[in-house]
């Protein structure tokens, strides 16, 4: 027979060396959490660190305009001009925001707003091409178009200040999407299809917040002075021209956005709509506008706007409305065609009687073709039944080509 092994022998522990063994687990577990604890510490101060480091990279970005434009038909002097917009971007990130410096040179002038000497043209600034400067400028020369400081307050709040040309649309949605694209280097072709009339009130030195207060509601304020930067009598942020913002906006699905804004402004002008229109003053202005994808290639908007201004002791009224149809992606990814019906600011009620004598249309229709992802061609036509709002002028028909590069 054979006879089995003996079984093991089971190793003996004393009572001594169990209690060092849990000495040093307790002790290795303290040391575990003191080194968790100078990681999270160290972790905060790196993530603090990249949050405030200054960067010493600019970023630069550009847009080119070339635009050809001329009246056809109608009360405007009939000049066909091809000129040009540029505009260069410096974006660098700093203490968390975003410093942007624009440079800008406009070759563009307002043909519809320099009829030819010794002409009865009309001068006004309806069917106002956006990619041109108000005041006529078209010398090419280079300036300082835009100085802002862009940050975040918290994920739901975006502050922003600006110190040169500072616009509404910084910090509020002007909510007419597939029109207002790039300040006229896309979408629309007039200033006034762009977007409503009563942002236009609004430019300067200032700044405006934009707050998130849930998913279907955002909150925006403003103020910009138009001679903020005038230390002189009768200027700066307050004594002179300025404009105040308040706005609603309001999602009430994914496919939908309604705007409700009211803007205080003084002498300031809406820089589209009839001469009469344009006068400055004192002005309440009210504005309700929408915009409403039906589908995926097709969104219908529009907005309407009410002013009530007094100039030199004059009360008037003055309204602006419009309809927008947008069919994006129309023959092609990237492509945007677009229709608009509408009214550019025009004084329906005068105390003195000096109300512009009819009521016009501004009849605009564009199509934007993406050639590639830098450049983009969109031919343009407006027709206006009564430039400048006049019984005595006739109808206008305003060709456009505008070539955008992108970089």
């Amino acid at each position: 027979p054979v006879t089995p092994p003996p079984a093991p022998s089971e190793p003996s522990v004393t009572r001594e060396e169990v209690e060092a063994l849990r000495r040093s687990n307790q002790e290795l577990r303290e040391k575990l959490i003191e080194v968790d604890g100078k990681a999270a510490e160290t972790t905060k101060k790196v993530e603090q660190l990249d949050k405030q480091q200054f960067s010493i990279n600019t970023k630069l970005s550009g847009q080119v305009i070339f635009s050809l434009t001329g009246t056809v038909a109608g009360d405007y002097s009939r000049n066909t001009a091809l000129g040009q917009r540029t505009r260069l971007d410096l974006k660098t990130e700093i203490g968390g925001g975003t410093l942007t410096t624009r440079l800008q040179s406009i070759g563009l002038g307002l043909a519809n707003n320099n009829p030819t000497a010794g002409t009865t043209a009309v001068s006004t600034l309806d069917g106002r091409i956006a990619a041109t400067d108000p005041d006529g400028t078209t010398n090419s020369s280079v300036g300082m178009d835009a100085i802002k400081y862009e940050f975040a307050l918290s994920p739901q709040t975006q502050v922003v200040v600006s110190a040169n040309v500072g616009v509404a649309d910084d910090f509020a949605d002007t909510v007419n999407p597939f029109f207002d694209i790039g300040d006229g280097g896309g979408g629309a072709i007039t200033s006034f299809a762009s977007r409503p009339s009563i942002y236009y009130g609004l430019e300067g030195v200032g700044g405006g917040i934009r707050h998130k207060l849930s998913d279907s509601m955002e909150v925006s304020l403003g103020y910009l002075a138009g001679d903020g930067n005038n230390p002189a009598v009768g200027n700066g942020l307050f004594g002179g021209s300025y404009g105040f913002l308040a706005q609603v906006t309001l999602k009430p699905s994914e496919n939908s956005k309604i705007g409700l804004t009211y803007t205080r402004t003084k002498n300031s002008d809406f820089t589209t709509g009839s001469t009469n229109a344009n006068q400055g003053g004192d002005s309440n202005n009210f504005g309700v506008q929408g915009s409403f994808s039906l589908s995926p290639q097709f969104v219908l908007g529009g907005w309407a706007g009410y002013t009530q201004n007094q100039l030199a002791g004059v009360d008037r009224q003055i309204w602006n409305w419009a309809i927008t149809a947008a069919a994006p992606n129309f023959g092609g990814e990237g492509n945007i065609a677009g229709l608009l019906v509408g009214q550019s600011p025009r004084v329906t009620f005068a105390s003195d009687g000096t109300a512009d004598t009819k009521a016009g249309l501004h009849i605009e229709g564009f199509y934007q073709v993406k050639l590639s992802e830098n450049l983009s061609i969109t031919p343009g036509i407006i027709y206006l039944t009564a430039p400048n709002h006049d019984v005595n002028s006739q109808p206008a028909v305003i060709g456009a080509l505008r070539t955008t590069f992108t970089f």
